[in-house]
């Protein structure tokens, strides 16, 4: 079980280190309320990551609004590990009323 658990915690810290494993791979998160993250995507068959994500913080300390959804887009960083970072894009706040 410990050597299983073992191999297992290596899988992620290579994803973590931007490596790509088994066509999976670790992007760092840039700015907004979950800057310095690394969100873990597999890569299509391009080798290309998903577009973008959009997440909530929840109680994440900041100026950020808890009903606001938080957009996060894909973009090409040569001087990353992994060659692409998630930076942030805005808010897509739901209309008030």
């Amino acid at each position: 079980m410990g050597e299983k658990n073992s191999d297992h915690l290596a899988l992620i810290g290579r994803w973590l280190a931007g490596e790509t494993v088994n066509n999976t791979v670790g992007i760092k998160v840039i700015s907004g309320p979950f800057h310095g993250r690394t969100k873990i995507v597999e890569l299509d068959q391009s080798g290309l990551p998903p577009a973008g994500f959009r997440c909530r913080p929840g109680r994440t300390p900041g100026p950020w609004s808890p009903a606001a959804k938080h957009i996060y887009l894909a973009v090409q960083a040569p001087d990353t590990p992994a060659g692409w970072i998630y930076e942030y894009a805005g808010t897509d706040t739901p209309p008030e009323g």
